[in-house]
């Protein structure tokens, strides 16, 4: 005979004992996302944490020139209206796998521990090319676009950077990312 004095919707469950339950993907997924990132790690950071907004405005202070300078006559001053670059806080990405308990009963260890390094890679692949396209966009260029329309050349920075009379193909974004 049944025991009807216990209902099922009495007992423990994941959701009731979540505080018990360690997260222990969430330090592996980071050190595979950190040591996958290339240009990440040549851009400067900001630290926004606990910080609400939509919208980063970075000055960006007009580069000055050295003058020459003779004795008795004044000095030039440089008096430039500066300006500033706009960044739109508007991705999020995310990396998610359900693994049924048996499954992860059953499986090796090394399938933990791949999906870990491919969130981890996916991630940071992810940042690096929208990287690549926040620097085309800052550049003049079009994000998503295949070159850099304004970039330059050359150690005085005057030179306009053109693929195609540099024998280059414009790098595409595939080439980019198997770069990355």
């Amino acid at each position: 005979m049944a025991n009807t004095a216990f209902s099922p919707t009495n007992s423990v469950t994941v959701t009731t004992a979540d505080k018990f339950i360690p997260d222990i993907w969430s330090d592996e997924i980071v050190a595979a996302y950190k040591k996958n990132l290339v240009l990440a790690n040549l851009v400067m950071k900001m630290n926004f944490k606990g910080k609400k907004g939509d919208t980063v405005h970075i000055p960006a202070p007009t580069r000055g020139t050295a003058n020459a300078k003779v004795a008795t006559n004044a000095v030039t001053l440089i008096a430039a209206t500066e300006s500033e670059v706009t960044i739109s806080i508007n991705k999020h990405y995310e990396y998610s796998r359900l693994i049924e308990d048996i499954v992860e009963a059953q499986a090796l260890n090394s399938m933990r521990n791949f999906y870990t390094s491919d969130a981890g890679y996916a991630l940071a692949r992810q940042v690096d090319t929208d990287l690549v396209q926040l620097g085309r966009s800052a550049n003049g260029g079009t994000a998503g676009a295949a070159a850099y329309a304004a970039a330059y050349i050359g150690g005085d920075g005057t030179t306009a950077y053109v693929a195609a009379s540099n024998n280059e193909s414009a790098l595409t974004d595939a080439a980019i990312r198997r770069t990355i």
